[in-house]
């Protein structure tokens, strides 16, 4: 299936756009035209056809459509004015003016873009007046600008990269050459997206396992309960699951006494199949029989993706009691729990120095990293041995322990303390004695 993206921007625009993709032989460009921005809502929203990636004309329209939310970043991009693209425009300018232009006003690119640019080709000597863009609004403020700037004789030629403001400005008589994107800049961006929407393709063809596993809370004399009762609870979380699997078009696999598998690929893990579970989660743990985690591994294999969720349903939720685990293919933990933002943590090295530091310690390199991570997760430069209990889930004597041991590989160290509201001694409070992360 060829990789399809959107091409969005005014009519001229569109059309230099499409000249350089047509190098571009196994992607599909689709173009969306308008003659006002505020147009652009319309055009993305009434789109039925699938869009891997969206390129924007301009930083104008790229930004109204992220500000909307009609795109994401990690979807869409726009070419680069600086560069190429300002010194073709300005040699334009100068050719049919058959003159050299010292002093011009500009717009939308950034002044330290210009002057990183002038700085490099030694023009310090080019004398401008620049409107640097903020958001999309600023386009009725720009042929004012410029017109402004030539007439207080700040500037002999406007160079604006807006269709709306060139326009005006040739009615008004003001000498004027709109920016455009260079061959160069097109093509570079073109390549970033197909790049990126393969890369996406890609991940979202990994495979991906959903594991829950159920702990019998049981006693011996609930021998008699279990036979029965309990058999009908786990039907009730197999027919569950057999929702589930059917919602992601996984495929549900019982392994033993509580251990269940639905294997599906990356791209149905979404937020919806995330609050499902948690939802799910809660629902199954309102008992006090038995309780259900859930660990969901990620993979280019499903053998890689299967340990992966081993090594989730072996961490601690100490998030939120319902919390999910997911592992990606770099090892990489996040703890997703209902209301609670997400963390994440490495489960690999943090460099040699620091591994050698933390071995010596007797503390595991993934305990570390986790600690780092739920540090940021809260906001806290400095932590007590109470912080880390409630965090790691474990009693205050546990999290002294740890704490003194990374104090005496010097991995930590005490940069304070927190006098209690009660009778007894201060708290001691802990920080990284660098940056580990």
């Amino acid at each position: 299936m060829n990789i399809k993206i959107g091409i969005v921007g005014p009519s001229d625009s569109v059309q230099q756009i499409m000249s350089v993709a047509q190098e571009f032989e196994t992607v599909e460009f689709t173009p969306f035209i308008y003659e006002d921005v505020y147009q652009v809502e319309h055009l993305i929203l009434n789109n039925n056809k699938p869009i891997d990636q969206w390129f924007f004309s301009g930083i104008l329209n790229y930004n109204y459509a992220i500000k909307r939310n009609l795109v994401f970043e990690n979807q869409a991009t726009h070419p680069p004015l600086y560069g190429s693209s300002f010194f073709g425009t300005l040699i334009e300018a100068q050719l049919d003016g058959n003159t050299v232009f010292k002093k011009i006003s500009m717009d939308t690119i950034p002044d330290t873009k210009i002057k990183k640019a002038l700085s490099f080709y030694q023009l310090e000597t080019l004398e401008y007046t620049n409107f640097p863009f903020h958001d999309y609004t600023y386009i009725h403020q720009l042929a004012d600008f410029h017109e402004k700037v030539y007439r207080d004789g700040d500037s002999d030629a406007a160079i604006t990269s807006a269709s709306y403001a060139y326009n005006e400005l040739k009615k008004r008589g003001i000498p004027v050459y709109r920016i455009t994107p260079s061959y160069l800049s097109i093509k570079l961006s073109l390549q970033l997206l197909v790049e990126r929407a393969q890369a996406d393709r890609f991940k979202k063809s990994q495979i991906a396992i959903i594991g829950c596993q159920v702990d019998y809370l049981l006693k011996q004399k609930d021998e008699t309960y279990y036979t029965f009762r309990m058999k009908h609870k786990e039907l009730d979380i197999i027919k569950n699951l057999l929702t589930l699997a059917e919602k992601i078009n996984g495929s549900y696999v019982r392994l033993g006494d509580g251990l269940f598998f639905i294997y599906a690929t990356r791209g149905e893990i979404n937020n919806s199949t995330e609050n499902y579970i948690l939802q799910l989660s809660k629902e199954l743990n309102d008992t006090d029989r038995f309780k259900v985690k859930f660990s969901v591994g990620f993979g280019e294999t499903a053998s890689q993706a299967e340990q992966h969720v081993q090594i989730g349903f072996k961490q601690t939720l100490a998030v939120h009691e319902h919390s999910i685990i997911m592992i990606d293919e770099n090892r990489t933990i996040t703890t997703k729990g209902g209301s609670e933002a997400d963390i994440q943590f490495q489960t690999s090295s943090i460099g040699e120095e620091w591994e050698g530091k933390i071995k010596k310690s007797g503390v595991s390199v993934k305990m570390v990293s986790k600690l780092v991570s739920l540090a940021q997760h809260y906001n806290r430069t400095e932590f007590s041995s109470q912080d880390l209990s409630l965090w790691l889930k474990c009693s205050e004597r546990n999290a002294r322990r740890i704490l003194l041991n990374l104090k005496k590989s010097k991995v930590i160290e005490q940069c304070g303390e927190n006098q209690s509201e009660t009778r007894g001694r201060p708290r001691k409070l802990y920080c990284f004695i660098s940056d580990l992360d």
